[in-house]
């Protein structure tokens, strides 16, 4: 049976006069608490990322009791001013997340103050008795993923759900039935090995990382029979917001026949997934590792958008905190007016996307690609685990002016999705009848490129003689990122088949 419960579950503890937050950055080497005794503290725990997810949610209820804790006025109205500022001050933090909606939960509970009550009182016990409901409906909302998987289930997940896939997996075992979980790495910050996979390792369930560029190829050998992930946001159409990588995987388990589960909260005001702004993180936050630098030599261009949408369509269930519901009941219970659906992004895209090696006789070419196809700059994700494009095609783009913008692998379906690539240059390593083989990634690209009607052209790879200073997602820029108990899952080169390549099978 799973051990006790992951401390993601509960990653922030009120303490006293305060209250304390897990510091996720430094897991699984440590278990740290920061400890909280004013609102501009929990704002930069949460800016730094040092918290995400649930730790969001109670470290924004939390520092609403501070500050009513600190409140002995006996009018409402100052209080709720004081709220709806460190709202603001939370959205500005991390725009995506949906402080705002908590920020109105807040604000009502100080509009029913009873007569003859401390507003400041008040709030400060509704709040943290708000913060303990969610987290016992979080426990009723992981036993209903727990109903919706097979026997034998082996879960794909991708970044972290707070603990919720441990207690899932508890379920599971008390209803007897067996769970495996394979783990994407979830870069820039890793939490998929640093989180998912150090606490999954810590309550006994079997789980084993693949690269984000690897989605593809587990579910094309059939070793995946669900899907689960969390969501940042939800929207009334069904539409969920979650980390970036979170699209793609949901359009390869359509594309492969495996059901895609969300665990949800209610959607409150948002329509549609589209209406939801997206945050782009610091370019740092993806070129350094550690302190150690990613990319040698010149400054480069980084894209990095926190968060992807994947549409309704995609979704098989949708697990919230009252009920399992499909999109028509999903639709039914939360939807207000049904907007019309708007037009596909432009596919006039300003970026020119490499995967694979190229010959370095080839660099010139694509910089003169870049002038033919009136393109801004070459697209390169860091084809993990060995890194080869962050290590050497964006080395080598530098090196003749190609203007080389890095992303991490699971980015590529956000920048597809909001019509931002032109087109895709597959570099391939071998010709068969069945089709193409490539490095660990292709199948994805290729995918990706057909679903959003981005013309593909391939060719001929380069015979690498560097040696890689990762060759499987144990390490990270050499250095041991991989917790104990968990394992690697086997990743081979991918073969792309020619039914997916039949219009540009000509090089």
């Amino acid at each position: 049976m799973p051990a006790a419960q992951s401390p993601l579950f509960e990653p922030v503890l009120w303490d006293g006069d305060g209250f304390k937050i897990l510091d996720e950055i430094s897991l699984p080497e440590k278990i740290e608490y920061i400890p909280v005794r004013e609102v501009a503290q929990a704002l930069e725990a949460v800016r730094q990322m040092k918290t995400r997810a649930y730790g969001q949610v109670l470290t924004f209820l939390y520092s609403g009791v501070l500050l009513a804790e600190r409140y002995q006025g006996k009018d409402s109205e100052p209080l709720g001013e004081q709220i709806a500022r460190m709202t603001e001050q939370f959205c500005e933090a991390r725009p995506t997340f949906d402080f705002s909606g908590l920020g109105a939960d807040l604000l009502g509970l100080v509009q029913k103050t009873p007569s003859g009550a401390g507003p400041g009182e008040w709030l400060a016990k509704q709040a943290r008795g708000f913060a303990g409901q969610i987290t016992k409906a979080r426990q009723a909302r992981a036993k209903r993923a727990a109903e919706l998987l097979p026997d034998a289930a082996r879960v794909l997940t991708h970044c972290n759900v707070s603990g919720e896939l441990v207690a899932v997996a508890r379920h599971c075992w008390e209803m007897g039935k067996k769970i495996s979980v394979i783990a994407t790495e979830t870069r820039p910050y890793l939490q998929g090995t640093r989180l998912t996979a150090w606490e999954l390792s810590e309550a006994g369930i079997g789980v084993s990382l693949i690269p984000d560029c690897a989605i593809a190829q587990v579910m094309a050998r059939g070793e995946v029979n669900a899907v689960i992930v969390g969501a940042d946001r939800a929207a009334q159409n069904g539409d969920v917001i979650n980390k970036v990588g979170t699209y793609p995987l949901a359009l390869m388990a359509q594309a492969y026949g495996v059901p895609f589960y969300v665990l949800v909260q209610d959607p409150r005001s948002v329509a549609r997934g589209m209406d939801v702004t997206i945050e782009e993180r610091p370019a740092s936050e993806l070129l350094l590792f550690q302190g150690q630098s990613l990319v040698n030599g010149d400054k480069i261009a980084v894209r990095y958008p926190a968060f992807d949408a994947t549409p309704a369509g995609l979704i098989t269930r949708w697990v919230g905190f009252a009920d399992i519901y499909t999109l028509e009941s999903f639709r039914r219970t939360f939807q207000m007016e049904v907007k019309a659906e708007e037009e596909p992004a432009n596919k006039n895209g300003k970026y020119l996307l490499v995967y694979g090696l190229p010959p370095k006789s080839h660099y010139g070419f694509l910089k003169t690609a870049l002038a033919a196809e009136q393109a801004e700059s070459i697209l390169v994700p860091e084809m993990r685990p060995e890194l080869w494009g962050a290590r050497i095609v964006v080395r080598e783009l530098l090196q003749r002016g190609a203007a080389p913008t890095l992303i991490s692998d699971n980015m590529m379906g956000a920048l597809f999705a909001q019509g931002e690539i032109r087109k895709l240059y597959l570099f391939y390593d071998e010709l068969s009848e069945q089709g193409l083989s490539g490095a660990c990634g292709s199948l994805l690209a290729v995918r990706l490129a057909r679903h959003h009607g981005v013309p593909i052209e391939l060719q001929e790879s380069e015979r690498n003689k560097e040696s890689p200073v990762d060759r499987d997602v144990s390490t990270f820029l050499g250095r041991r990122v991989m917790p104990s108990g968990v394992s690697v899952h086997g990743i081979e080169k991918e073969l792309v088949p020619w039914s997916l390549l039949k219009e540009d099978k000509a090089t």
